[in-house]
């Protein structure tokens, strides 16, 4: 049965580098909303283009991702997801999604201290790679009071991970958490 991994945390966490490396280890296909959202609509802030725009922008994002993932996942192919998945709805909305599509699924949470990814995001503002967004200390902020932590209850096998950039190999690795789905 193909799994779909819900790639869930921070901006600066290591989602994408944890998801790079899932995808590697599993030969799946991989869907970033970053670089989706950039190539659609080229850079943007928050506070020029307004949080209603940026979220209709995320969530037809979405949906021409999913509408793709889910015929990979009809198709026995695993689908990674980098999304964030700040919210607990989201999450179990795309649980729900893969059900649909003959799929398990499973969240992946890159639990990275605030401080690293603080240090982090100074850094990756100051020479932004091609596809990322410029966080500011003040959307950070605001990220963090948004952020609803996944929990065991989502319906999909947990997986916590600690920030990928700190394994001495750099491969992902997480402590499986298993809800009984």
């Amino acid at each position: 049965m193909a799994t779909v991994h819900l790639i869930c945390g921070l901006p600066g966490a290591g989602k994408t580098t944890y998801a790079t490396g899932l995808q590697a280890d599993l030969n799946s296909v991989l869907f970033s909303l970053d670089r989706w959202l950039v190539t659609l609509h080229g850079r943007y802030s928050l506070a020029t283009v307004g949080h209603e725009e940026h979220t209709r922008r995320v969530l037809a994002c979405r949906a021409l991702m999913w509408d793709v993932a889910a015929e990979f996942l009809r198709r026995s192919v695993d689908v990674i997801l980098d999304d964030g998945f700040f919210f607990r709805r989201d999450r179990m909305r795309h649980v729900d999604f893969a059900s649909t599509a003959g799929a398990s699924a499973r969240i992946h949470f890159v639990n990275t201290p605030i401080r690293v990814i603080r240090s982090r995001l100074r850094e990756r503002n100051a020479s932004l790679p091609p596809h990322n967004f410029e966080i500011d200390p003040e959307t950070l902020t605001g990220f963090l009071g948004l952020f609803e932590t996944p929990t065991e209850d989502e319906g999909a096998e947990m997986v916590v991970t600690c920030d990928p950039t700190q394994l001495a190999d750099g491969r992902p690795t997480g402590s499986r958490k298993h809800d009984g789905v």
